[in-house]
């Protein structure tokens, strides 16, 4: 294989939040589409080149709208993918990942700010400087960080 694999359990989080827009997209396409035609319409379309009658032959009948089905397959696959993650432990993975890159974050820290040979006052002046840092990017929006 080529490069380092993606966890699973963010492969997983990335097709969940696929399947969800497909069924927010989808769900846009049903309430854009008159009520009757939700379970009827047009079910075939036949060309008649001779006979007596020549022309388009069509054909109505109640069936269920293609957008209607489209919604309900889509809506079937997320739920199955929500239950998967929930056997996979996803979201407990997901944490782990997230205090592992933040451990990594906060060495990667420490040691840049070893590298610069600080004094101890300017050294101690770092956490609140960092906190008020966080704080504005907070009130910035940035960075979005996912609903809990």
């Amino acid at each position: 294989m080529d490069g380092p694999q993606e966890d699973p359990a963010v492969d997983v989080s990335r097709l969940i939040r696929q399947a969800s827009g497909h069924v927010a997209w989808l769900l846009e396409r049903v309430q854009e589409t008159e009520a009757e035609a939700l379970v009827w319409g047009m079910t075939s379309e036949v060309e008649c080149q001779g006979g007596e009658f020549p022309g388009v032959e069509t054909t109505y009948s109640a069936a269920v709208n293609g957008w209607v089905r489209l919604y309900g397959e889509e809506r079937d696959r997320l739920l199955k993918m929500c239950d998967l993650a929930a056997r996979m432990g996803v979201e407990e993975r997901l944490v782990t990942l997230a205090e592992v890159q933040t451990k990594i974050m906060f060495e990667a820290m420490n040691r840049a700010l070893d590298t610069l040979e600080l004094t101890a006052a300017q050294r101690a002046r770092v956490p609140e400087m960092m906190a008020g840092l966080l704080r504005g990017m907070a009130a910035e929006g940035r960075p979005e960080l996912p609903a809990a």
